[in-house]
């Protein structure tokens, strides 16, 4: 988070989106690796990337440019790439968002008083004979066990010459940093989890967006002992505006660019592909956030399909040829009400039609 007097829930530039509950029936047997299932679909779609704002994905080095030491955009053979891992991340929390998946890691370290704070079966560990739709599609890690996922994301290469610049980027702070100081490990009640509202006369879940420091405060102190029991307001997206300037120089990738990768995928259902479409934003509906900055609206990106590709062979269904991915995307979600909820509100969080607010002079 950066550093600021904007303590404003409506001034953040994030929102929530509903964690779903995962009820039995949404979790399946995973499905092996060994062999193409006649039933699934198994291909591969090439993609293009644009970058829609500065984009910044940071190698772990730094390099000497015009005289200042400057964090190096990651690259492979003097090239400038865009890891699949980076890639993988960011499409996985749109996925998870949009489903009924589970929430393997929560955000709170050590803090007994959130264990209660999920939906039904969010918690509940996936394993490779009940796996929520997410897991099966992504991998997950049981133990000293896991499962590796059937969808592999290429390294992304520019389609022309492109050449990393230096831009200037606000300092950033840790996300669910602890208040106050002494709910250690627990996070930002006040603008995560609160749930005042249900107890005290204090304007609804409607003022949260409102609620300011002093008066959390003030409240806390009167319910100390018997505080309600908090709830996650949802899975954080950062909205999409103008990028801020400041004074800590990395090299990015300027709006515009393209770069040109593959995402793989074998024996997957037709609804698994579908939620792989949308997460990507086939349907040209949401745009990505990817690497870093995107409190202060770096890393906007967008994909553009371009080609599928079937792994046929003469005994796989011909229906497979006529599936259109961008279709898929488009149409994921309308059998359940809860997750067209999501799928909607995550088009208008990240469409870029709704903007993020504006910095203030000290930050947001």
């Amino acid at each position: 988070m950066a550093k600021g007097t904007g303590t404003l829930l409506r001034d953040k530039p994030y929102d929530f989106v509903p964690i779903l509950a995962v009820r039995p029936e949404d979790r399946r047997e995973v499905v092996p690796h060994n062999l193409i299932d006649i039933h699934r679909l198994t291909g591969r779609l090439v993609l293009e990337l644009e970058t829609v704002t500065p984009l910044d994905i940071g190698s772990g080095s730094y390099r000497l440019e015009g005289g200042e030491i400057v964090r190096a955009f990651v690259r492979r053979n003097q090239v400038p790439v865009i890891p699949g891992s980076s890639l993988k991340g960011v499409v996985r929390s749109l996925a998870e968002a949009a489903s009924r998946s589970c929430l393997a890691h929560s955000p709170a370290k050590d803090c007994s008083r959130l264990e209660g704070a999920f939906p039904h079966g969010v918690r509940k560990q996936c394993s490779e004979k009940a796996a929520c739709i997410t897991c099966r599609l992504f991998g997950f890690v049981q133990g000293k066990k896991g499962y590796r996922g059937r969808v592999v994301f290429g390294e992304f290469t520019p389609c022309n010459e492109t050449k990393p610049v230096v831009d200037k980027l606000p300092p950033l702070e840790q996300p669910f940093k602890n208040f106050p100081r002494e709910n250690r490990g627990c996070g930002n009640e006040r603008l995560y989890y609160c749930q005042f509202y249900r107890v005290v006369n204090c304007g609804g879940p409607a003022h949260c967006f409102d609620c300011t420091k002093e008066e959390w405060l003030h409240w806390r102190e009167d319910l100390m002992g018997r505080l309600p029991t908090p709830a996650f307001r949802g899975r954080k997206f950062y909205l999409q505006g103008e990028p801020r300037q400041g004074n800590q120089p990395h090299e990015v990738i300027l709006p515009g660019n393209r770069f040109r990768g593959e995402v793989t995928f074998h024996n997957l259902d037709r609804e698994e592909l579908a939620l792989l479409c949308f997460a990507l934003g086939l349907d040209g509906e949401i745009r990505l956030g990817l690497g870093y900055g995107k409190p202060a609206y770096f890393g906007t990106v967008r994909f553009c399909l371009r080609e599928v590709c079937w792994f046929a062979r003469e005994y796989l269904p011909a229906k497979v040829v006529g599936l259109d991915p961008v279709e898929l995307a488009r149409n994921y979600g309308r059998d359940d009400p809860d997750v067209a909820e999501n799928v909607a509100l995550l088009r208008e969080i990240l469409s870029g039609k709704r903007r993020g607010p504006a910095w203030g002079a000290e930050g947001y």
